[in-house]
């Protein structure tokens, strides 16, 4: 269900020529009906949130604080995140093992919260956790605007992992082409701004998946504060024990840009 406008301060824009938004919820980071769930929009087109989601021209901004209203009280992190929807506006379950998909990304990470910079930006998901999920991971003492990092990939709910970019620098652009064919993952990166060109395979374990799979884009942080926005405690956030310095400001948060968007099936 879109949420009420008013709640929400969702602006009405004209149509735009970039990213085809009739394939996709967003769910955002703020909680406007007090539900004690984080809102989700059935029809982004034409969709304005600020400044958690807005189409800047012909790009997609999303923006997620460390602070934000989460899906449950039982995950810690916020984000600002497009789900794959199906042609009848259901949402997506493809078979993970049998399934030909293909997602297309070109984006720029921007920034990260300062105390724990670690990003997803691009998912394959199944009914329970992660498949595979692109990951930025920044240095111990970023700044979260001009940091050095990595972008890694992680398959089967993260139990494996393999490094595409060993030195991102925020605010390149990157173009990443994610297919899956009968349960075989293949991961092409390219970093438009330095010029390295890589890829990853991997296959899924049969064991790990649960349920009917999809794409999620966009922004998901893996940063939290102990207190959220509205000064209420994180609990998911404080049961993971972590030092002190681990844990961002509420307000701290991550901004990434999509510029391309595209979900097909490849050729056989």
């Amino acid at each position: 269900m879109r949420p009420a406008a008013a709640l929400l301060c969702l602006l009405a824009l004209p149509a735009q020529a970039g990213v085809d938004l009739s394939r996709w919820k967003l769910t955002l980071p703020v909680d406007a009906d007090a539900n004690g769930r984080a809102d989700e929009i059935a029809d982004p087109a034409g969709a304005s949130v600020p400044p958690w989601f807005e189409q800047d021209g012909q790009d997609l901004v999303f923006r997620a604080p460390a602070g934000g209203a989460r899906t449950t009280g039982n995950t810690a992190y916020a984000r600002s995140e497009l789900r794959e929807m199906d042609t009848s506006g259901r949402p997506a379950a493809w078979d993970c093992l049998q399934a030909a998909r293909r997602m297309r990304l070109e984006q720029r990470l921007l920034a990260t919260t300062p105390a724990k910079p670690e990003v997803v930006i691009g998912q394959i998901h199944d009914a329970r956790d992660d498949k595979l999920m692109l990951r930025y991971v920044g240095p111990p003492g970023a700044n979260g605007h001009s940091d050095t990092g990595r972008i890694e990939m992680l398959w089967n709910n993260a139990a494996r992992a393999g490094t595409l970019d060993p030195a991102y620098v925020l605010g390149q652009p990157m173009a990443v082409d994610i297919e899956i064919r009968q349960g075989r993952l293949a991961v092409r990166y390219r970093n438009l701004a330095s010029g390295l060109d890589h890829a990853l395979e991997a296959r899924l374990d049969p064991t790990r998946i649960e349920g009917a799979c999809f794409f999620k884009a966009g922004l998901y942080i893996q940063a939290c504060s102990t207190t959220d926005l509205a000064g209420q405690p994180n609990q998911a956030c404080l049961r993971k024990g972590w030092a002190p310095a681990r844990h961002d400001a509420p307000e701290a948060r991550a901004e990434v840009r999509i510029q391309a968007l595209e979900l097909d099936s490849p050729p056989r």
